[in-house]
């Protein structure tokens, strides 16, 4: 599998960047880490090329560190994001 890289606004609100994950894994990638970008105030995500017609079984669910977690759901990563310009702790659930 190939490692792909996009980039996500540190402007962006965490459901907006949920849904750009999603949108990201609906056309056959999965979310395997994030950070922040050292030289621009942006989101990295790196996310796993799916083999032709596969997507992750679940959707993923961003949650700010410290908030319960969503029931039936393990996580997947936990890192740091800009959310809303703001460093914020966020964990990955599916």
């Amino acid at each position: 599998m190939e490692e792909m890289l996009r980039s996500i606004s540190g402007d962006d609100s965490l459901n907006d960047i949920e849904q750009a994950i999603a949108g990201a894994e609906a056309t056959g990638m999965e979310l395997l880490r994030y950070r922040i970008s050292d030289d621009e105030i942006t989101n990295i995500i790196t996310f796993n090329d799916l083999p032709p017609g596969e997507r992750p079984e679940k959707r993923l669910l961003l949650v700010p560190q410290g908030n319960p977690v969503p029931s039936g759901t393990t996580i997947v990563y936990d890192g740091v994001l800009l959310v809303s310009g703001n460093e914020t702790g966020v964990s990955a659930y599916r």
